[in-house]
């Protein structure tokens, strides 16, 4: 840390501190108001979160929203790998239910949420407390018209101000959980507000617990190592939740230091060809919804963004579009939690959603290239507000291109035309390790690549899987091995001190860069083994020639010493057939059969992930698709001995 954020941490702890004793003396502030605010008045926000016609509403979203609110109106959840899970009658805001375990209720400052085994996996704790199921249930009440839907937003909100004083407990300890809670507020306040439920004490209840939560996170901004996608969060729940209850006093202020920081932060955090400085490819998707949802909530507030804004905005879509376009699966490189802002009826992960919501607002092809379809986040979000685009995407060629995100420093190879079955896309990771000196979300994973043909994952990044809950599991998913690049003496290219930071990160660069029409050739090479006693360096080309359907795989290690090195290549659940014949690897991909022929001086096996198995026992063979989820897969490993410079190639064919 540098000297003025130890500076800004030591002030946070004595203000937190003497908040404590206000806390404890129940002296603290209550929620002020505008000079002509009317308590007893109908409540009019400055701007509605949809204004459409809800007869446009599909009636394929109707049901599975009903489904889902009425299981909600239940005290029943989905989240994680917790499928339609019962919170308890009433719900227990304060426990992990997947682990059973209860959470401390003290002051804030007694609260280590990172202690599991006191508080649980503070993520389980967390995830049901940031009441995205609240914005469900009012969307459910827009459609039906079903008070009920309502009612149950007002019961869940009340049952929850009650269990949950200011300054106690798990819930008032991240400032990034209570600007999320602020955003699902808003909007499930909004699309109830013709119930006249929002009234009376609910209301008083409501605008006092509001102005504690921006209270609260407008005083903890994150900084230096920390102002990462939480600071994104903070500011962003902040700023919809003031711009909103503008009734508040303070409301203006915090408008204007909330807004402030999105709009520098949005710059700071992401490189000019969109990609996230954080290199987690999963916080793409969430702060792609905060920066919109806040933009979005200023055009209707009469409070515009920057055109720099917006001109970021659009390049962070274009990003996650270019990469999806290569494949079914989103690719998993860097940490991903499964985070969102907003749950309006699409997976954050829906491609489909990202893209027909950004064809709103910005007029490029490369978002009809993915089969784009109306969408229902796209429905709450413009409907009436914004005319849709003319779809013009159902017939067209989806040819992939190469494409270089220089800046940020990913390459993807890739050739061929969907309807001549014939694609094939490879992301090349020659990027640095993650954003500022703890490069809390990255993954040691330089040179590491993903491959995809017609669609299907043949290689694949192996996930996260978790944060706190399994501390072996979160190393593993981090580690050199748990990617589809080399490894030396059994190290990783970079040096993790703890679950959210590394110590010395290997630096990557490209070497060259010629794309071709059939896919090209790049090469790139990491600095991450020169610590070693003998140093080495290891350079990897790529070369695609999809005409061939062959990838040449090139590794080279620099080196003067003797070293042990093992290439990693992880298979996705999608392959069968895996076998070993001498120092060839085939298996079959959908209708594809591969073979992987390695170099015959390496020791080849092959390591599938065993249910079962003691679970803080980590291991090859695992892929994680969601937070808490894992499924065994075969990781083909080839390992040897060398002495001196040496240079291993490997070919794949299909």
């Amino acid at each position: 840390m540098s000297y003025r954020e130890i500076i800004w941490r030591l002030r946070l702890l004595a203000e937190a501190v003497i908040e404590r004793l206000r806390v404890q003396l129940k002296q603290v502030p209550e929620a002020q108001f505008q000079a002509d605010y009317n308590p007893d008045a109908e409540f009019k926000p400055p701007f509605k979160v949809f204004v459409g016609d809800i007869r446009q509403f599909n009636i394929l979203w109707r049901a599975p929203l009903l489904y889902k609110a009425d299981y909600i109106i239940n005290h029943r959840l989905s989240f994680f790998d917790l499928q339609e899970h019962h919170l308890e009658s009433p719900v227990n805001w304060h426990k992990d239910h997947a682990a059973g375990r209860q959470t401390s209720r003290k002051h804030i400052m007694a609260v280590n949420y990172r202690d599991t085994a006191v508080n649980g996996d503070c993520k389980l704790v967390w995830e049901p407390n940031r009441h995205h199921q609240f914005v469900v249930l009012a969307r459910a009440y827009q459609v039906s018209g079903q008070l009920k839907y309502a009612q149950a937003v007002v019961k869940q909100l009340n049952s929850w101000l009650d269990a949950n004083p200011y300054g106690y407990g798990m819930n008032w300890c991240n400032p990034l959980e209570l600007g999320i809670r602020l955003i699902n507020w808003v909007w499930a306040i909004d699309l109830i507000q013709d119930s006249g439920l929002f009234s009376g004490q609910f209301k008083r209840r409501i605008l006092n617990s509001v102005f504690l939560h921006c209270r609260d996170v407008s005083a903890k901004f994150s900084q230096g190592s920390s102002a990462n996608n939480h600071l994104v969060g903070e500011a962003a729940g902040v700023y919809i939740a003031s711009s909103y209850f503008s009734v508040l006093k303070d409301a203006p202020a915090w408008r204007i230091k909330s807004k402030a920081v999105l709009e520098t932060q949005i710059q700071a955090q992401t490189f000019a060809d969109g990609c996230s400085r954080e290199h987690g490819f999963g916080y793409q998707f969430f702060v792609f919804q905060l920066y919109l949802i806040s933009s979005l909530a200023g055009q209707w507030r009469q409070d515009n963004f920057s055109a720099p804004y917006h001109n970021t905005l659009n390049k962070i879509a274009e990003f996650i579009a270019r990469v999806a376009q290569g494949g079914e699966n989103y690719p998993m490189l860097g940490d991903q939690d499964d985070g969102y802002a907003l749950d309006l009826g699409d997976h954050v992960h829906n491609i489909n959603a990202v893209c027909d919501t950004a064809y709103y607002l910005y007029d490029q092809q490369i978002f009809t290239t993915s089969g784009r379809q109306p969408s229902e986040t796209a429905f709450w979000l413009f409907n009436q507000r914004i005319i849709r685009r003319h779809n013009e995407s159902a017939e067209q060629i989806k040819v992939l291109t190469s494409h270089r995100f220089n800046e940020s420093g990913y390459f993807l190879l890739q050739a061929g035309l969907a309807a001549e079955h014939n694609q094939v896309s490879i992301l090349f990771d020659c990027a640095e390790l993650g954003y500022t000196s703890i490069a809390a979300h990255g993954h040691a994973d330089a040179l590491s690549f993903v491959m995809r043909i017609n669609g299907k994952d043949l290689l694949i990044d192996s996930g996260t899987y978790d944060y706190y809950s399994f501390p072996q599991w979160r190393s593993h998913f981090r580690k050199t091995k748990a990617h589809n690049t080399l490894e030396i003496d059994g190290l990783d290219q970079s040096v993790m001190t703890g679950p959210f930071m590394w110590e010395q990160h290997a630096q990557a660069r490209c070497l060259l860069w010629e794309p071709s029409g059939c896919g090209g050739r790049v090469t790139g090479q990491h600095n991450g083994y020169q610590r070693l006693t003998s140093p080495a360096l290891h350079q990897r080309s790529l070369d695609l020639n999809s005409q061939q359907k062959q990838l040449q795989i090139t590794d080279k290690i620099h080196t003067q010493g003797r070293h042990d090195i093992a290439v990693y290549f992880h298979l996705s659940e999608y392959c069968n057939d895996i076998a070993i014949n001498g120092h060839i690897c085939t298996l079959t991909l959908a209708e594809e059969k591969i073979s992987i022929y390695l170099p015959e001086n390496l020791q080849l096996s092959l390591v599938t992930g065993k249910p079962g198995e003691d679970t803080h026992k980590a291991s090859l063979g695992w892929i994680s698709r969601g937070y808490h989820q894992k499924k065994p897969i075969t990781t083909l490993v080839a390992k040897g001995c060398i002495t001196g410079e040496q240079q291993f190639k490997t070919i794949i064919n299909w």
